[in-house]
């Protein structure tokens, strides 16, 4: 399929931009937020939660970029700031990330690419550069057996198509929420069940060294947090995919115990 004429990296003077990353933060973790030097086509739209906790000089050196924005929000909740992501943008293409990671913009506009060298797709999911295999695949269909390890910033959406369909992220999942994690997952799995379509390509599109929400494998929360979390996006055959995700990440439990408690507690 031919490529589009308007490429990323190729703005031309008074274009709009393509790409809008969405950085999610809450209050002081303003001051984390570390966007990489300007570059055509991107713009930075920074979600504020709790934006009276915020170092004003902090903020007020952030929106001295003309790349980037910042919108106070009321109330938390990692989904409900991702959802005023896909309200606010103004561009074709939306990538999430969080406060905490880095960004390659080189990265970013070459996963954007994917869009026009396929006109069908209306996701795109790169990787964090600590997680891409040796080994990947030129490119992989997503489907929701092979999206759990899919979050922020590796992937990207054609904002267009994820509003003509409705998509949300679940509010009910996610930092701030009930369940505190899987809320990226869920998003990726509705677009794919709304038949739409996503491809996997090995692009690096940022760097999160440490340690998330998500590694945690022994609060007991995160646990009925990923169990919610298959259910959503299984339904009636959450306990055979809680059998084989429990047998597959069984060095990680600890326990026999702790396996059967997750498949059918």
């Amino acid at each position: 399929m031919q490529a589009s004429s308007a490429k990323p990296g190729s703005k031309a003077e008074g274009r709009s931009a393509l790409v809008t990353v969405a950085i999610s933060t809450l209050g002081q973790g303003l001051h984390r937020i570390q966007p990489p030097r300007a570059v055509a086509d991107i713009t930075y739209l920074i979600l504020l939660q709790r934006p009276e906790e915020a170092d004003p000089e902090v903020r007020a050196a952030l929106t001295a970029r003309a790349d980037l924005q910042v919108i106070p929000l009321g109330g938390i909740g990692l989904s409900n700031s991702r959802n005023e992501a896909l309200k606010q943008a103004k561009t074709p293409f939306l990538l999430f990330a969080d406060d905490d990671q880095s960004l390659d913009p080189a990265g970013i506009l070459l996963l954007a690419e994917t869009f026009f060298q396929d006109s069908d797709l209306a996701l795109v999911a790169g990787w964090r550069r600590e997680r891409l295999p040796q080994k990947a695949r030129p490119r992989q269909a997503l489907t929701r057996f092979n999206s759990g390890r899919i979050c922020a910033p590796e992937f990207m959406v054609d904002l267009p198509r994820i509003r003509a369909a409705g998509l949300w992220f679940d509010p009910e999942f996610g930092l701030g929420a009930g369940y505190g994690i899987g809320e990226d997952y869920i998003f990726v799995c509705d677009i794919l069940r709304a038949g739409l379509r996503g491809m996997a390509v090995p692009v690096v599109t940022g760097s999160h060294p440490h340690e998330s929400t998500g590694d945690n494998w022994s609060d007991p929360k995160i646990m009925r947090a990923r169990q919610a979390m298959i259910s959503r996006v299984f339904g009636p055959w959450a306990p055979l995919i809680r059998l084989a995700y429990g047998w597959k990440h069984r060095w990680r439990f600890g326990s026999g115990r702790r396996i059967f408690t997750f498949i059918f507690g």
